[in-house]
């Protein structure tokens, strides 16, 4: 088997894997189990791909060990101002607090944020999705066409996450649906982002550190944002 070869079942896990399991989830188990899923099956779809094509073709050695720190802390403080500046207004308060991450405990929050986003969304994602992917694509097409069809499956990629973070806002099927496809624009410009940063910095690690710097610390925001906003409702 070649990486080439790869790249049609690799694509449909991209596509629908994650979607439909968002979509066979009961609201109350999606932010929980779907996560761990998803990410369970891309470690073993990456673990493979190293064993059969090399760690280091897949991104996974390789490249600067400053470079990631760099990026990351760049990532949480861009990140922090941003959710800072939201708090500053009411409007825009409403807009970043997420009351899924207000309903936690602080022992689940904790668990959320410090685990498995840097582990089964960050790690692992880009793991696959920069890594393993990106690769295989590499294999067939030209950089700019594997930047791009790599960057769109991230972006589909997301039609579940989004559309559940919307339903959870109590947003109107019109708002959710407006909701879900920014979402997707927006993590397709990311993932072409991510994806020329791992083909510059030779590794998966600087885009690892960007990926859980934002996601962590916008989750810190979204949660205090939801606790703040709920509250003075």
């Amino acid at each position: 088997m070649t990486l080439a070869a790869t790249v049609a079942p690799l694509a449909a896990y991209a596509l629908v894997f994650q979607t439909l399991l968002y979509a066979s989830l009961p609201a109350g188990l999606r932010t929980r189990v779907a996560p761990v899923v998803t990410g369970l099956v891309g470690a073993g779809l990456t673990i493979a791909a190293g064993l059969l094509f090399g760690f280091q073709n897949v991104g996974l050695l390789g490249g600067s060990a400053s470079t990631p720190l760099a990026w990351g802390v760049s990532a949480v403080a861009m990140t922090a101002l941003i959710g800072i500046v939201m708090m500053s207004r009411e409007e825009w308060t409403s807009h970043l607090a997420d009351p899924r991450l207000a309903a936690l405990s602080s022992r689940e929050a904790f668990g959320q944020i410090f685990v498995r986003i840097p582990v089964f969304t960050a790690l692992i994602e880009e793991a696959f999705f920069r890594g393993v992917l990106h690769a295989a694509l590499m294999a067939l097409y030209p950089v700019e066409v594997a930047i791009w069809l790599g960057a769109g499956l991230f972006g589909l990629w997301h039609i579940g996450p989004g559309l559940d973070q919307a339903l959870a806002g109590a947003k109107s099927w019109t708002a959710s649906t407006a909701h879900t496809v920014v979402t997707v624009i927006a993590m397709t410009a990311a993932g072409a982002f991510l994806v020329w940063l791992r083909i510059e910095t030779g590794s998966i690690w600087a885009p690892v550190a960007i990926h859980a710097g934002i996601n962590m610390t916008m989750a810190i925001m979204s949660r205090a944002a939801a606790r703040r906003y709920l509250v003075g409702a």
